[in-house]
């Protein structure tokens, strides 16, 4: 068999991650270098401190880097776009050196800004552009011949053709190389003729058991490896999870990443260092602007607090900056773009998404996450819940400030039961398919969308 595509992408990983150390490592050697003679560190020459001081750096750089691939990795499997690239090799980098920045000014009791700035310019550049050198050699180097798969398709049911469609037709950029669809008999004898690396079959055990007892001993004769597709029809199209239990194997409805503990811990560890940034740094100037126009414009407080439908379908007060003068239909009605309740002052914060920033609170104290499903008013809930199918599937995470949803135009008043559907059919998407690379792709969406102006930001 062919050894030339790596399904799970390892190969890929080590190749950036070697080319990431090299890179890095040189940069960083210069840094260390001007650092031991501009900061006095060869006057410890030979003791203790000059080793610490330098060496340590290293250390807690290396350390860094690790820790930033650690917490945004790597797809597994498909290759990444270069746009998507792009924006997690930036991601990695601004992380590791916000790690290495802290733990410099904790451990070493100095701060080099001007030379971390620079060495965060240089490394990041050239870490982004080898990363997205390195994806499109991968891209070309798969299309070539002795790098393809031949795959062979045994039964033409529709799960079949959906895995046709998503391999890709000929020589594609995945590195699979169809034969076509073939039922039991054809399958038989175009594997005795060779060339075939994969078989991927969906004919149902239970009425072709010696056919495919043929066939599996066929490919493993041969070296050919074999995959069953299940048939899974009668059930929602999702992405399932199959689960082990000695000689059973069980099908979970939803694939939730946030299930296991060490992303749920991962989540929540950003969702702490972000939310706490944020309110220590800019959310107090924002609070003391917000709050005297908020007092100029109408009476009333200058927080908003309503019950909101969170995790587990467990309600908490969600904050927000005060945008309406205080009225009774508050926890019923939507705003609209031109509600008779907003205030002037109001209708700025509201467009340009200032009012929801009192959320990082809500996000500090464990109610929300800075990204995830918007949460609903306890009325919408209620009342939706009777109207969409799998509509509290949305409640298996915490909401969030923003969301999957939201960066793809699903915002603002849903005026009909279709336009809340497709919110939540985004929200349960981002359920089970969550990463910290995706999160830090929705919030790079939010702050372009946010300095663009979001015209359903009313």
């Amino acid at each position: 068999m062919k050894k030339g595509l790596d399904t799970n992408g390892h190969n890929y990983k080590i190749l950036i991650y070697t080319v990431d150390v090299l890179i890095l490592v040189t940069v960083f050697s210069v840094f260390v270098n001007y650092l031991v003679e501009t900061m006095g560190w060869r006057n410890y020459d030979g003791d203790s401190r000059f080793y610490w001081n330098r060496y340590g750096h290293v250390f807690v750089f290396l350390l860094s880097y690790f820790f930033s691939v650690v917490i945004i990795k790597i797809k597994n499997k498909d290759l990444e776009s270069m746009m998507e690239t792009a924006i997690r090799a930036i991601a990695q980098m601004a992380l590791m050196y916000l790690f290495f920045a802290i733990n410099v000014a904790i451990l070493f009791h100095t701060f080099p800004g001007h030379l971390l700035l620079w060495t965060c310019i240089i490394n990041t550049t050239l870490v982004t552009f080898s990363h997205c050198l390195i994806t499109k050699y991968v891209i070309l180097n798969r299309k070539r011949p002795e790098n393809t798969l031949n795959v062979l398709m045994i039964g033409d049911d529709e799960n079949n053709r959906i895995l046709s469609s998503q391999l890709g037709h000929g020589v594609s950029t995945v590195g699979y190389n169809q034969l076509g669809f073939f039922d039991a008999a054809q399958a038989e004898e175009r594997i005795l003729k060779g060339g075939v690396d994969e078989v991927y079959c969906s004919l149902n055990p239970v009425g072709n058991k010696d056919a495919l007892a043929r066939i599996t001993k066929l490919c493993e004769d041969n070296f050919i490896s074999f995959y069953y597709v299940p048939n899974m029809d009668g059930y929602p199209h999702r992405r399932m999870k199959f689960i082990r239990y000695d000689d059973v194997t069980l099908v979970c409805l939803h694939n939730e990443p946030l299930a296991d503990t060490y992303n749920r811990v991962e989540k929540r560890v950003f969702d702490i260092l972000f939310s706490g940034l944020f309110l220590i740094s800019l959310f107090p100037v924002i609070w003391l602007l917000a709050a005297i126009g908020i007092k100029l414009s109408s009476p009333g407080p200058v927080f908003f607090r309503q019950l909101r439908t969170g995790y587990d379908g467990k309600s908490f007060w969600m904050l927000k900056f005060r945008s309406m003068k205080v009225n009774a239909d508050a926890d019923k009605v939507q705003a609209t773009a031109s509600d008779p309740r907003k205030t002037r002052f109001g209708s700025f914060l509201r467009r340009t998404s200032i009012d929801e920033l009192p959320q990082f609170i809500n996000v500090f104290r464990g109610e929300m996450s800075v990204i995830g499903p918007r949460p609903h008013m306890e009325y919408h809930t209620q009342t939706y819940s009777q109207l969409i199918d799998k509509y509290l599937v949305r409640h298996l995470c915490k909401p969030g400030i923003t969301g999957w949803a939201q960066v793809n135009g699903c915002r603002g008043e849903t005026r009909t039961v279709e336009d809340m559907a497709e919110r939540v059919k985004h929200d349960i998407w981002y359920i089970e398919n969550w990463s910290m690379l995706l999160d830090l792709r929705i919030l790079c969406k939010t702050v372009i969308n946010v300095f663009r102006g979001d015209k359903q930001a009313f």
